[in-house]
C-alpha cells in the first residue's frame, strides 16, 4: 500500500512540477502563499531561491538560500546550491564555510554505508578539492579530497587525486602509502596501478615502475596507458645505455 504524502511533501511536489514545466508565476504564487502561512518553512524559502535562480534573479536566489539554512542549517539542498552559487561567483571561502557547516553533521556517517546525501557532499568535497589543486593549494585540496573520500570511499578517484596532491606538496612517501593502500585494498582497480606507477617514474624507479604497468597489462592485456607506458620506459631504458652511465 502506498503511503500517503504529508500536506508540506504534496505542497512542494506541486511547486517543483510547475518549475519543471517553467510556469514559474504558478510557482511563485503558490511559494507566496505557503510563506504567508508559514514564514519559517525552510524547505519553501530553498524553493523560492530555486525558483528565483531559473528566473536568473542571483541576489534573491542567495537571500532565500541564506533564509532556509537560516532556518535549518541541515538543510543539504540549499547548502549544496548556495555553495555551487558563490562558488561560480567567486566567493570560493564563503561558499566552502557555509558547506562546511552543513556539512558536519553528515561527516561522521558510519563506516560502509554511502547514502544518496553522503554522495552530494562527496561531490562537492572534490569539486573544491579540485578547485583548490588548479590554483595549488594543495593543503587546502588534500583537506577536501580527505572528506569527500570518508563520504564516499567507493569513489576511489579521489584517493588518487589526494595522492597528486601529496605528490605535488612533495610529501612523495605518503602519496605513494596513499595509492599503495588502495591497489592493496581493491587489487581489481587498474587506475591505482597505473598511477603508482607513474609516481614510481616520477622518482626514477623504472623498475617499481614497470612491474606496475606490467601487472596492469596481465589483468588486462590491451590496457591502452599501459601498453604506452611500458613503451614509454623501455625506450627510456634503451636511451640510458649502461648502468652507470645515464
Amino acid at each position: 500500500m502506498q503511503t500517503a504524502q504529508s500536506p508540506a511533501a504534496q505542497f512542494d511536489r506541486r511547486v517543483q512540477e510547475c518549475l519543471n514545466r517553467k510556469d514559474y508565476g504558478r510557482a511563485e504564487s503558490l511559494l507566496r502563499e505557503r510563506l504567508t502561512k508559514e514564514p519559517n518553512a525552510p524547505d519553501a524559502h530553498y524553493l523560492m531561491g530555486v525558483l528565483n535562480y531559473f528566473r536568473g534573479n542571483v541576489g534573491p536566489t542567495i537571500v532565500s538560500l541564506r533564509r532556509a539554512l537560516e532556518l535549518d542549517p541541515r538543510h543539504t539542498d540549499a547548502a549544496i546550491c548556495l555553495s555551487v552559487l558563490l562558488n561560480d561567483l567567486g566567493k570560493y571561502d564563503d561558499a566552502k564555510k557555509i558547506f562546511d557547516q552543513a556539512n558536519q553533521s553528515v561527516v561522521h556517517r558510519r563506516e560502509g554505508v554511502v547514502s544518496g546525501v553522503d554522495q552530494k557532499f562527496a561531490v562537492k568535497h572534490l569539486e573544491m578539492g579540485d578547485l583548490y589543486f588548479r590554483y595549488r593549494r594543495y593543503d587546502e585540496a588534500i583537506e577536501e579530497y580527505s572528506k569527500a573520500a570518508l563520504l564516499n570511499p567507493l569513489h576511489f578517484d579521489t584517493r588518487i587525486r589526494r595522492a597528486k596532491a601529496y605528490a605535488r606538496k612533495g610529501f612523495v612517501s605518503r602519496a605513494l602509502q596513499d595509492l599503495q593502500s588502495l591497489k592493496h585494498d581493491h587489487p581489481e582497480h587498474l587506475p591505482s596501478r597505473i598511477h603508482l606507477g607513474l609516481l614510481h617514474y616520477s622518482q626514477g624507479n623504472l623498475i617499481d615502475a614497470e612491474l606496475e604497468w606490467e601487472e596492469v597489462l596481465r589483468r588486462q592485456p590491451d590496457h591502452p596507458e599501459a601498453v604506452a607506458y611500458l613503451t614509454m620506459i623501455r625506450r627510456a631504458r634503451e636511451n640510458a645505455g649502461p648502468v652507470g652511465h645515464a
